[in-house]
């Protein structure tokens, strides 16, 4: 036999040994504060029976031995006189009472292990006036402590598979304690936490090019968020769908926070050292119509020292239709606090136009779905050319969304489109990736030509002295 084995054969029974006795002395532990529990009942329904018993208040002595049933194990009760006669009973349905002895003794053990009879001296001046005997069922007491137990460790096995099922991530992290108060607490960064959970779901932001149809070089870029799924596969979606997702839910962590900081952060790297590149950002219908989210976006423009004429916020067309007296309310407070508003997924509905000629923007993003027909459908491309035109002649600049193939750009350029993104320039990009994109890009916009470009001096460029 070899080594390992011998090992296993002295190691196991005393492993298995150990837990036996260490499992009696925990049952016999048990035992004996049920048994000392039990006592101490039989003393206390003892107490509160002797008033009763000197004034010979029978009725009351029923009323209290019946309060018994409350009690889990107790299956019957008997009151007896210092002469042994009984006074009163109590068994549980479906119970005999079983005969007990007017000797003193506290508590002791039947034929059943799980049995035990525990009695109670009433006294008065001295004098036993009854004893109080009580039978107890230990087992439902028992069966109670096992459940309990049962669920202590069920309950974290479950969380355990869940974990694992679903491949989330749990960290425990010490709280530093920089810039800690009096007693030595520090401040919740809500921030980092947000940004902790992010990376820990593997959720991130990337950054799709924009380009000018007309050289092909770089305008700008849109954030978007990228999710790696467990499954393996890649989500892109847009900041507004991906706050929305999360109130739907009831995730109420400061997503659009994180969601701005973090992107307006990145923007300023990246124009300090390349140069002033746009940065779009699409918001929800809630973030469009609160009144005071127009200055949380300067406070955050200010914070990062990103400048805010050159953040585009784009707002889905359906949003400012649905009420479009207050859209142009909305549209021109963010106009006050120098901020511009595209219109995203521009020309599906058939009063699309009708906005051009009330809504103070700038620019248009025509929607990918229109892109994608145009070529294939005389209709469509009908629709797209006459979109453009009017657009133009109200002064607002056109952007093409979801741009897969060269002859939708040519198309595009020819009817007066001047900007456009897509897989037919670049897909989204992580920011190491966009990094080394404006590293390696042909164009490069002069910080004049970007700010032309944008609008700067139009009716509706919406920006100000700020």
């Amino acid at each position: 036999m070899s080594k390992k084995n011998m090992k296993l054969a002295v190691l196991v029974p005393a492993v298995l040994g150990t837990l036996v006795v260490i499992s009696f002395l925990v049952f016999n532990a048990v035992r004996h504060c049920i048994i000392e529990r039990n006592e101490v009942l039989v003393h206390s329904v003892a107490q509160n029976i002797l008033p009763a018993l000197l004034v010979n208040d029978t009725q009351q002595v029923q009323i209290l031995m019946k309060a018994l049933e409350s009690y889990p194990g107790v299956e019957s009760a008997e009151l007896l006189s210092a002469e042994g006669a009984s006074i009163a009973s109590y068994a549980k349905a479906g119970k005999a009472l079983e005969p007990m002895s007017a000797s003193f003794e506290l508590a002791s053990a039947v034929s059943d292990p799980n049995q035990v009879h525990v009695m109670a001296p009433i006294t008065f001046d001295s004098l036993i006036v009854a004893n109080l005997h009580l039978s107890v069922n230990l087992w439902p007491i028992y069966l109670r402590i096992m459940t309990w137990l049962g669920v202590l460790l069920i309950v974290p096995t479950v969380i355990y598979v869940l974990i694992k099922q679903f491949r989330l991530k749990v960290r425990f992290q010490k709280v530093p304690t920089d810039g800690a108060d009096d007693q030595g607490v520090a401040p919740f960064d809500m921030t980092h936490a947000v940004t902790v959970a992010m990376f820990d779901a593997d959720i991130s932001l990337e950054y799709q090019p924009i380009q000018r149809l007309s050289d092909g070089g770089l305008f700008g870029m849109e954030v978007v968020v990228c999710w790696h799924h467990p499954s393996g596969q890649t989500m892109h979606v847009s900041p507004a769908d991906f706050v929305t997702l999360a109130e739907k839910n009831g995730i109420c962590l400061p997503f659009e926070d994180w969601l701005l900081t973090t992107a307006c952060t990145q923007a300023e790297a990246w124009q300090h050292q390349y140069g002033p590149l746009i940065l779009t950002f699409n918001i929800t219908a809630a973030q469009f119509k609160n009144p005071v989210f127009a200055q949380k976006i300067r406070a955050v423009c200010a914070q990062t020292q990103y400048p805010h004429q050159l953040l585009e916020l784009e707002v889905n067309e359906s949003v400012l239709k649905r009420h479009q007296h207050k859209a142009i309310a909305n549209v021109r407070a963010f106009a006050e606090q120098g901020l511009s508003v595209t219109v995203d997924r521009f020309g599906l509905l058939q009063t699309s136009l009708d906005l051009l000629a009330v809504l103070p923007v700038h620019k248009v993003k025509l929607d990918s779905k229109l892109v994608k027909r145009m070529c294939h459908d005389a209709q469509v491309d009908q629709l797209v050319h006459a979109t453009i035109t009017q657009a133009l002649a109200h002064d607002v600049q056109v952007m093409a969304d979801g741009l897969e193939l060269a002859q939708q750009r040519s198309s595009l350029q020819r009817m007066g489109c001047i900007f456009g993104q897509g897989s037919y320039f670049y897909s989204p990009m992580t920011a190491s990736e966009f990094e080394n994109f404006l590293v390696a890009r042909p164009f490069a916009a002069s910080a004049g030509d970007a700010f032309n470009m944008h609008g700067n001096g139009s009716k509706a460029s919406g920006f100000s002295a700020a």
